[in-house]
């Protein structure tokens, strides 16, 4: 990441960090944010509607500090390279933090009880970046508030296709995309889904913000992952579209300019 490490960093550590000398930082897959139970991040940027929640901290004796992250294991890794690169550049301290993956069952249990099931049946669902698709998602959002994990709004196509755009307040990092996926296939019988969002690319003349990126094969811990692109027909002839090979890491930390 180069000289932007730095501030990415501070901007992702839970504040906490910093008011204690701690001898152990555990971070653990757990979606936690009663105020009695745990600190919630001072930091954390509520001017927009979604993914906002970051993870949270809590103290265990005088000198062991807890953050719980929404579960997922990528997530959980993540996250603990993200405070161990911190204290290494700030402190010189290393090997005080250590990481619990969550079970598949811990990862799945908070996306299946959350108001996902609300949401009733959808055919096409997209994600991400879905606030700033004003032309589509205008008026209130539906999913009773700011507490809960998930906001939609639903529209019926011309041919009959009942579409959410689904809004999650928390980052649907790494391996929780694909379990948010199983949730909608359960709960709500998702068919397709797509996702909007934001991608770097190593071709020097794709500028950022003028160019779309598409494709139908990503490398998934190093295997190759193809599926039926359902807008490819749509954008195969538009000269701002790249077409490509999608590489997904658990961290940003672990990038290279290799």
């Amino acid at each position: 990441m180069g000289q932007s490490l730095s501030e990415y960093l501070r901007m992702k550590v839970h504040p906490h960090i910093d008011n204690n000398q701690w001898s152990r930082i555990v971070v653990k897959g757990e979606h936690q944010r009663d105020p009695s139970v745990v600190r919630i991040s001072s930091i954390e940027k509520k001017d927009k509607p979604f993914n906002w929640q970051r993870p949270t901290a809590s103290v265990v004796g005088s000198k062991t500090l807890q953050l719980h992250c929404f579960p997922g294991v990528d997530y959980v890794q993540h996250y603990a390279a993200i405070v161990a690169t911190y204290l290494s550049l700030k402190r010189g301290q290393q090997n005080i933090v250590q990481y619990t993956l969550p079970s598949q069952h811990q990862c799945l249990e908070p996306l299946l009880s959350s108001n996902l099931a609300e949401m009733d049946a959808v055919d096409i669902v997209v994600v991400g970046y879905v606030h700033g698709l004003e032309r589509w998602t205008r008026g209130p959002w539906e999913g009773s508030g700011s507490n809960k994990l998930f906001s939609w709004k639903k529209i019926t196509s011309r041919r009959g296709y009942r579409i959410a755009f689904l809004g999650c307040r928390v980052s649907f990092w790494g391996d929780v995309a694909g379990n948010m996926i199983r949730a909608l296939q359960r709960l709500n019988g998702a068919r397709c889904v797509l996702y909007v969002g934001k991608l770097g690319s190593l071709r020097a003349e794709h500028v950022p913000n003028h160019w779309l990126a598409t494709g139908c094969e990503s490398i998934v811990r190093n295997e190759l992952v193809t599926w039926p692109n359902p807008l490819e027909p749509h954008l195969e002839h538009s000269p701002r579209v790249g077409h490509g090979v999608h590489c997904t890491l658990g961290s940003v930390l672990d990038e290279t300019k290799e």
